[in-house]
């Protein structure tokens, strides 16, 4: 129990995904406030101080008409040099620049600005400005750089909501990335049906997610696994009844021909049940096939199709007659159809076997013919296959082949046929009317 809940919590890869998101998002909130810093703060801060300095300098100016330096009372922070308090200082900051041009375009003082450098005469910091006096070395009046409680008691807020929105944000982000938008992939992958093949569906997101995906993954593979499992069972028990089924029939039918009065009423007897055997097979079969998997429709050439499904037949055995014909089907589909036809023309008929098709407006015909008896019936060139079981001719043609054509024909709007062939022998007519996405053969 212990290493299940532990694998059900945020792993090491998805604490760090989320400081990830979290610093992301801090830098983008910082990178928002400088920009509003920029353009908003900044040049309230810039006016606000150029115009405490411009008073400050101002007066202290007409102060040191009359009143030699050494002698102005105290409060105020005067030096005395060539080069300025702090030296030679070449480079000034952008927010000094901005200062300095705001006092010269706005209160016509043009002075000369050094920022104020450790030890620094106040916790703050300052800047000093060179006076316009007589005196030399000029003076330098020192002004701190605090400003009003209006315009700076909102700065340490500002960057505590910056953190805080940075933080959310990451949040925000981590969820969208690492929980919503993997959650929405497996409800979007879970499938609607329960037929399999069942699809697997995306392992992504945060450790639970992960697991929860990893579990209905395997849940899945395992009924896919079952479903395969019934299908080849199912289809090796039909394969083993229809042999024996098969054999079965064809004693009956001999001994029928042979006796005669009650010995025969009994061999109709087990005909009858052997039909009734017939009859549960074919249940089997569609049991089989219920739960196959999903046809793909998908563009081919049915003359190399076809010309794939001969290759395997003894040469001049099977011969083909048909254009060039480009359709949209379950290729898979239909090369087991014609292996299936092809199979039966030749367990009930005699080669050559012909196979035909073409194109009727948005129909594909297939047909296939052998020269072989042929069906007794003489309304079978005019008749469904369905309607024709009880016929004892139409018994021999009869199997399991021909119920995947037939399903194959129903999954593709269309139906398949046995009539007579015009060369006497048995003749396959396959028609499809649409692919399995509902749409026409021909696109």
């Amino acid at each position: 129990m212990g290493a299940k809940g532990t694998a059900a919590r945020l792993n090491r890869r998805d604490w760090w995904d989320l400081f990830s998101f979290c610093s992301l998002g801090c830098g983008l909130s910082y990178a928002l406030l400088l920009v509003l810093m920029r353009t908003v703060l900044e040049p309230q801060i810039v006016s606000e101080s150029s115009l405490r300095i411009s008073l400050s300098v101002k007066l202290m100016e007409e102060v040191l008409k009359t009143i030699p330096p050494d002698r102005v009372p105290t409060g105020a922070i005067l030096k005395r040099s060539k080069q300025g308090p702090e030296g030679n200082v070449s480079d000034q900051s952008r927010f000094e620049k901005l200062l300095t041009a705001d006092l010269k375009h706005t209160y016509g003082l043009d002075r000369r600005i050094q920022p104020d450098r450790a030890p620094l005469e106040d916790p703050w910091g300052g800047y000093w400005i060179e006076l316009a006096t007589k005196h030399d070395p000029p003076v330098w009046l020192y002004r701190p750089a605090r400003l009003s409680g209006s315009s700076v008691w909102y700065l340490p807020l500002l960057r505590s909501l910056a953190t805080a929105g940075g933080i959310l944000t990451g949040i925000t982000m981590f969820l969208k990335s690492r929980v919503e938008r993997p959650f929405i992939d497996v409800l979007n992958g879970l499938p609607e049906t329960v037929l399999p093949p069942l699809p697997l569906i995306p392992e992504e997101g945060i450790a639970p997610l992960r697991l929860m995906s990893v579990r209905i993954n395997r849940l899945m593979e395992g009924i896919n696994s079952s479903a395969d499992s019934r299908r080849i069972l199912l289809r090796g028990l039909v394969h083993d009844i229809s042999g024996p089924q098969t054999r079965m029939g064809l004693q009956i039918e001999s001994l029928e021909m042979q006796l005669e009065g009650k010995p025969r009423q009994a061999i109709k007897a087990l005909s009858s049940d052997l039909e009734q055997l017939r009859k549960i097979t074919e249940q089997l079969v569609l049991l089989a096939e219920k739960d196959r998997a999903s046809l793909k429709c998908e563009q081919v050439a049915l003359d190399d199709l076809l010309l794939r499904v001969i290759a395997s037949y003894p040469a001049a055995s099977v011969k083909v007659k048909m254009p060039r014909l480009l359709v949209q089907i379950d290729s898979t589909g239909m090369e087991r159809s014609l292996r299936n036809l092809i199979d039966n023309a030749f367990d009930h008929g005699r080669p050559p076997v012909l196979i035909q098709a073409w194109r009727e407006h948005d129909t594909l015909s297939i047909q296939i013919d052998d020269h072989g008896l042929g069906l007794s019936s003489p309304t079978i060139p005019n008749m469904p296959y369905q309607t024709h079981a009880n016929d004892r001719d139409r018994k021999l043609h009869q199997g399991l082949g021909l119920k995947i054509v037939e399903q194959f024909c129903h999954d593709h709007g269309g139906q398949l046929k046995l009539e007579q062939a015009d060369v006497g022998g048995l003749r396959a007519r396959i028609t499809l009317k649409k692919n399995v996405l509902g749409l026409p053969v021909f696109l």
